[in-house]
């Protein structure tokens, strides 16, 4: 059970909302109360933990995500160490599954890249896990390694799982959950983002179907496959190009 204990209105009001939009079971304590016996962590603000006589605490700091605050009391309700895998499916969209000590935490997609990587950087500086594996399936070659190498600095352990070994879904979130369970085989470097020939062909395609009428130059697809910019602006300079 979580413990809400805090006189901070914005803290108890976004934690609140987020726990009861997730359905998950919490108490609102207050500073005269015992704590029961039933509660296995404790949310309170940064300036307030002093003032509690309880072990497990999850602290909360101005401008923090109130959304990985939750994850991380959820977690720390079962245990005192917290191990973390995310699962990514690379793709247009990119799914993203999190696992806390082998339970689904949640679930959620990501735009680009660069948004993946910043998301699941921020969020183990929140949570501060004790050990983090990243599981990529091996599709959308592109997509996935620009991921990788965004990561592959960090203090965590990456690995590439063969999606042609699980079971195929049609939804990026549960596609990233069944990479996540999956069995991995560990990366160390860096990986190419040389776009290959068919690569930049279905660029150009795609920029066909997106403008109706305009197939962008091979030089500007590179730079979409490469994250540089993206289609929409390739075709708003081809379009350019080609009035010139």
């Amino acid at each position: 059970m979580i413990g809400l204990l805090t006189s901070d209105f914005t803290l108890y009001h976004d934690a609140v909302n987020v726990l009861r939009k997730r359905q998950l079971p919490f108490v609102s304590l207050t500073f005269n109360d015992e704590i029961p016996p039933n509660v296995d962590v404790i949310i309170t603000s940064s300036e307030e933990k002093k003032k509690i006589d309880f072990d497990n605490i999850v602290t909360w700091k101005n401008g923090s995500n109130i959304e990985n605050l939750i994850d991380k009391a959820v977690m720390l309700s079962r245990s005192k160490e917290i191990k973390i895998i995310f699962g990514i499916d690379p793709g247009d969209n990119i799914g993203i599954a999190i696992f806390g000590n082998e339970k689904l935490i949640r679930s959620l997609v990501a735009k680009s890249p660069e948004q993946a990587a910043d998301f699941i950087k921020d969020y183990v500086r929140d949570i501060g896990a004790d050990d983090v594996i990243i599981k990529i399936g091996n599709g959308a070659r592109l997509i996935r390694n620009r991921i990788i190498n965004f990561l592959i600095d960090e203090n965590v352990r990456i690995e590439i799982v063969d999606e042609s070994t699980i079971p195929c879904v049609d939804n990026d979130e549960l596609a990233a959950s069944t990479i996540a369970m999956a069995e991995g085989r560990e990366i160390k470097g860096m990986f190419s983002i040389e776009p290959k020939e068919g690569e930049i062909r279905e660029m150009q395609r795609l920029s066909r179907i997106k403008s109706k009428n305009i197939t962008i130059s091979k030089e500007l697809a590179k730079k979409v496959l490469t994250g540089e910019i993206c289609l929409d602006d390739a075709i708003k300079m081809q379009r350019s190009k080609n009035q010139a």
